[in-house]
């Protein structure tokens, strides 16, 4: 603790309650040793339990001037030892040994302004935070009086008012309040302590979210930036505040609202301007944790509503590892969508994707979930367009024209089977190629042979994998185009 390692007593190796003629001559001691180089040290330096002082001729008249005034005197003397009474001289030779326990113990017998203040100082060096209060709350509720005439002398015009929270301001300053408050029992003590740090915590949130705030429109890295220091600046001052502040205190709820909703701001300004592989991810860390912070309804149902849609964009995400792939057979994709249902453009997205799947596969493996998914749309949406072409060819309703009608469905039929022997390369979903891709196939294949005019020939063990489309083939139109078209061309023959 620093008010006691850099104490100004400590520097001039006196009592807070020693002469001022023994702080003089430590003083000109002092001042000669350094003139010439020497180190000098006193038996208060207690470097056994705290860290060396490192004495320069500067550092020593400052010491000295922080003791001019009688308040400044005893506002050092909060946190360095006083020697008083015959039992305090005993414990010093214990301290001075580096016996600390034994010292203790001495001042343990008799309880007054010394024996308390000594026990104080031990227990803070030692970090022994429950036994310096527990210490100090009785020094300062029964010994104040004594403790002020120890240090400043009889008679002195300095009260005791106000000495306890002088005390309590100094830890404040120097130790966690979460911890501080942990140790403290006095109910006034703790509303004190409480009220103390409220003020400086929101202030410092406050200052910490209008510098967020500062950011805006300066470009995505720079709110992306603003957020995750805003994240990560104020989780202190927030758990702090939480602990001085009762469960649903209104200034508590305001300040955490302000703090989650600008965190999520840059979140939403990072992702909607930022075409990178892991912006939504990257967007996520920030709005889930203000989420996770924000008290009032309001707030949490616009947390809530923004982290379900990145969450809905993440989980259709590609793996990192894939994206460039991943993007190009998604713009295959596009581009297909706004053509005709050909099987020409079927056949073009099959081999325009094939070698991107085809990384994807090698770098996932045969089995990953993504991969299969991806590998299915694309069969999907091909297959589509070979259902699509293949009904149109039977639609036509004009049959005078026969051979033309069976030409038209020869070419579709053809040109629908090689496009299926492609896709036949292709890994699917399993629930997919049973329920979707099979059953269109073999319907395929069966009219093939019905019309007698496919010759490429077939595997005999077809891959597994395939995407969705709700149309199907027409059966029932297939099976009497044919028969009418074999009628028309026993007339035309006839004739």
């Amino acid at each position: 603790m620093k008010a006691i390692e850099d104490n100004p007593y400590r520097l001039l190796g006196v009592y807070a309650n020693s002469p001022t003629k023994d702080r003089v001559a430590n003083h000109n001691k002092l001042k000669a040793f350094l003139k010439v180089g020497k180190p000098m040290a006193f038996p208060l330096d207690l470097t056994q339990y705290l860290p060396p002082i490192d004495r320069t001729a500067d550092s020593v008249a400052q010491a000295d001037a922080s003791l001019a005034l009688p308040r400044e005197q005893l506002k050092y003397a909060q946190f360095w030892f006083i020697n008083v009474t015959p039992l305090d001289r005993v414990a010093f030779n214990h301290l001075f040994e580096g016996d600390m326990d034994g010292a203790v113990s001495i001042w343990q017998k008799k309880d007054n302004a010394s024996s308390l203040q000594n026990r104080t100082i031990c227990a803070l060096m030692g970090e022994n935070y429950a036994e310096a209060m527990r210490c100090a709350e009785q020094l300062y509720s029964q010994y104040a009086g004594q403790f002020v005439s120890a240090v400043m002398g009889e008679g002195s015009s300095i009260t005791c008012d106000g000495l306890a929270h002088d005390f309590l301001d100094t830890l404040c300053d120097e130790m966690d309040i979460g911890t501080l408050l942990s140790t403290v029992y006095d109910a006034e003590w703790r509303e004190y302590i409480k009220a103390k740090s409220v003020k400086p915590l929101i202030d410092t949130l406050q200052a910490a979210i209008e510098t967020a705030k500062s950011t805006r429109g300066k470009g995505i890295t720079a709110r992306y930036e603003a957020g995750v220091k805003l994240m990560n600046g104020t989780k202190d001052a927030l758990r702090q505040l939480r602990t001085l502040l009762p469960p649903g205190d209104l200034q508590y709820q305001m300040t955490a609202d302000k703090l989650g909703l600008e965190i999520l701001q840059c979140g939403i300004d990072y992702f909607n301007g930022s075409d990178a592989v892991d912006a939504a991810r990257k967007a996520m860390r920030l709005q889930s944790y203000a989420m996770s912070i924000v008290v009032g309804k309001m707030a949490k149902d616009r947390c809530k509503e923004n982290c379900d849609i990145l969450q809905r964009i993440i989980d259709n995400l590609p793996p990192a590892e894939v994206y460039a792939e991943d993007r190009v057979i998604k713009e295959e994709l596009r581009k297909f969508c706004q053509l005709p249902d050909k099987i020409s453009h079927a056949v073009t997205l099959l081999n325009n994707t094939k070698p991107h799947l085809q990384s994807i596969k090698a770098k996932l493996g045969a089995s990953n979930a993504y991969y299969l998914k991806t590998s299915t749309q694309v069969v999907g949406n091909a297959l589509h367009n070979v259902i699509e072409e293949v009904n149109d060819a039977q639609r036509d309703d004009d049959f005078i024209d026969g051979i033309i009608k069976i030409v038209r469905i020869k070419s579709a039929l053809g040109a629908a089977w090689n496009a299926t022997l492609l896709m036949d390369t292709f890994d699917m979903e399993q629930d997919f190629r049973t329920s979707r891709y099979n059953p269109n196939r073999a319907t395929l294949e069966n009219m093939c042979e019905q019309i007698t005019t496919i010759s490429t020939p077939r595997p005999t063990n077809p891959p597994s994998n395939r995407p969705s489309d709700d149309d199907e083939i027409n059966w029932g139109c297939v099976f009497w185009v044919v028969v009418i078209a074999i009628i028309a061309l026993i007339i035309m023959c006839n004739e």
